[in-house]
């Protein structure tokens, strides 16, 4: 019973990062694959800009769909629809939005299965 009880304790204080881990890989890339369908964009990028409005520039490092590596990106703060934390500098993020208008609601940390999925599905698109 003891053993059970560490057992526990330290699955608990597992990073919260994890929690994505537990999808088979199929999944994984089955979901990336319709999120970047669905997606008007999907880049993996650094925040180079935040206002105190809390509008955030961001530097297009890897592009999966819409603009090219080196591009800046144009975002908004957090529209209220979300919990989304408000973007800080120097953050490196997944950014995947279905929406013209790219918000705090569309970053994703670099910890997000999506983003190795993402890796994958463009380096088989080689």
């Amino acid at each position: 019973m003891r053993a059970l009880l560490i057992l526990l304790l330290l699955l608990v204080q597992l990073p919260a990062a994890n929690a994505c881990s537990c999808f088979p890989p199929e999944v994984q890339a089955r979901t990336a694959q319709e999120a970047l369908q669905k997606s008007s964009l999907a880049v993996y990028g650094r925040v180079v800009e935040v206002a105190a409005s809390g509008q955030a520039r961001i530097l297009v490092l890897e592009s999966f769909k819409g603009p090219s590596a080196g591009s800046v990106l144009d975002a908004g703060p957090n529209s209220g629809q979300c919990e989304t934390p408000p973007f800080l500098f120097g953050e490196e993020i997944l950014v995947l939005s279905f929406s013209e208008m790219v918000t705090a609601c569309d970053k994703y940390p670099r910890e997000h299965y999506l983003l190795d999925a993402l890796r994958s599905i463009a380096e088989k698109g080689k």
